[in-house]
């Protein structure tokens, strides 16, 4: 696991799951409402915060205080690297941002390397994408490591990014060992699966990965409902799925992008879970707002269940194949809260007019190597197949109530490996960032809203305008 470099790719969300938690019971002797500001409300204000810290009167013992004292300053400077801090932009810290916490962790392990110290110690290198730092530390204390579920989960992590399976089946065999540590955290939870299946096993609880090789039936797709029939044009299409709110709070606003930057060149195919009334009025009023544009409206019922929002995100690409088939036309599958930014005419020419683009991320686990939020399709024998096993693989978890978030790109990834090898090689994978860009770069095909939906910035702005120009109230 030499340079780490997946590991420092990483979006921020992932580096934030395992460190968002500090346990620092030694810092209850700090004035209260410091330690409130730095662990439990995140606050990133150094400047301030770094004095009346260094400043705080303790009844500990000096070299003990000054190690709390440092430590806290590292988790300060530590807490501007949360995602949510950017507004769910990946941004690069500044020159220098990771040194000046190492040099705070140094100072404090260097006046008490007590296992809790050490621990919070590795959880901010890591958050801060200091990753050398952290394992260096995790080697060297490890056998004192072992029953640390945060560092164990992260070395976990670590393993899986940088594709060291056989350290990560010693990780897993120690999780496994002690469910106390797992704690049924359900992101431990999706590491382990992924790694056994990666080892070669095959699990068949929290998700089920037997259906990658199982001839099982395909779906049933008569639970879908046609409200407004498509049109046969021949047309790429755009496939939207969500359900009513979502509908209403974003796939407006994406069907608006797609009629301002590829006018009628595009169809858009809407299909919204328990649609009701109001939502098809909306649409038929958005054949109006969109003259020319090929509109059409189906829907699927889904009873509430727990997690809901895994049937919402995952059962898109289970009607995809049906869609593909139904449509005989190529598909585009978008997640609702996109935003289209060009033609797709001169996108797919640069393409070199693929009848299969998948996206791809550096520093994605590999869970999430293929992602969900763009997907091009023609329908060809080939497509079919995929996209069969990734529909046998959702449809089967979902109906046994194995309802885990990244269900979706669990199927889209791991489905890939049972595809022969030369169907494989004529998969497109292009970089996500050139057609759903996270950080809304202008030349991308389209934009996705970031980890945090609500956000200001061009994003929202061009949201704002085109919500203005179509389809004001």
């Amino acid at each position: 696991m030499n340079q780490f470099a997946q590991c420092r790719a990483m979006h921020q969300y992932y580096r934030d799951i395992f460190t968002r938690d500090i346990y620092l019971p030694e810092a209850d002797v700090m004035p209260s409402h410091l330690v409130a500001e730095v662990l439990h409300f995140w606050s990133a204000d150094y400047a301030a915060l770094e004095p009346a810290i260094m400043a705080a009167q303790t009844s500990l013992e000096e070299e003990k205080a000054l190690a709390v004292k440092h430590l806290l300053c590292a988790a300060t400077l530590a807490n501007q690297a949360f995602d949510s801090k950017k507004q769910g932009h990946q941004v690069a810290a500044v020159e220098g941002f990771g040194e000046q916490v190492t040099a705070h962790v140094v100072q404090a392990l260097q006046r008490d390397d007590s296992v809790n110290f050490v621990v919070v110690a590795i959880q901010l290198l890591f958050r801060v994408g200091e990753i050398d730092g952290a394992v260096f530390l995790i080697s060297n204390h490890l056998s004192r490591l072992s029953t640390s579920a945060p560092v164990l989960k992260i070395l976990l992590l670590i393993c899986l990014m940088e594709e060291d399976y056989n350290q990560a089946q010693v990780v897993i065999q120690a999780l496994t060992a002690d469910s106390s540590l797992i704690e049924e955290d359900a992101m431990t939870l999706l590491m382990i699966v992924c790694g056994i299946y990666k080892l070669g096993g095959c699990p068949d609880s929290f998700i089920d990965f037997r259906p990658l090789n199982d001839a099982l039936p395909l779906p049933d797709y008569s639970r879908y409902a046609w409200h407004i029939p498509k049109a046969a044009t021949g047309n790429t299409t755009v496939l939207v799925s969500c359900d009513p709110k979502y509908f209403f709070d974003h796939a407006q606003a994406l069907v608006a992008s797609v009629y301002d930057t590829n006018h009628t060149a595009l169809d858009v195919h809407l299909h919204i879970y328990n649609c009701d009334a109001r939502c098809e009025a909306r649409v038929r009023e958005m054949q109006a707002a969109f003259p020319g544009l090929n509109l059409s409206l189906s829907s699927e019922v889904i009873e509430p269940v727990r997690g809901i929002n895994v049937h919402y995100a995952s059962r898109r690409f289970v009607f995809l194949r049906h869609a593909l088939e139904q449509f005989d036309a190529p598909v585009i599958l978008l997640d609702a809260d996109c935003l289209v930014r060009h033609p797709w005419a001169d996108v797919h020419t640069r393409l070199d007019n693929a009848d299969l683009i998948l996206t791809c991320s550096d520093g994605a686990p590999l869970w999430e190597h293929v992602l969900g939020a763009f997907i091009y399709a023609r329908p060809t024998e080939a497509n079919f197949r995929y996209l069969d096993i990734v529909a046998r693989f959702i449809d089967r978890n979902l109906a046994a109530q194995n309802n885990e978030w990244f269900l979706d790109q669990v199927a889209l990834s791991f489905a890939l490996d049972v595809l022969p090898a030369v169907e494989q090689m004529q998969i497109r994978r292009e970089d996500a960032s050139r057609l759903v860009s996270i950080n809304h770069t202008p030349d991308a095909f389209a934009w996705m809203v970031t980890t945090v939906k609500n956000g200001t910035g061009v994003f929202s702005d061009y949201k704002t305008s085109l919500m203005a120009k179509y389809l004001a109230a």
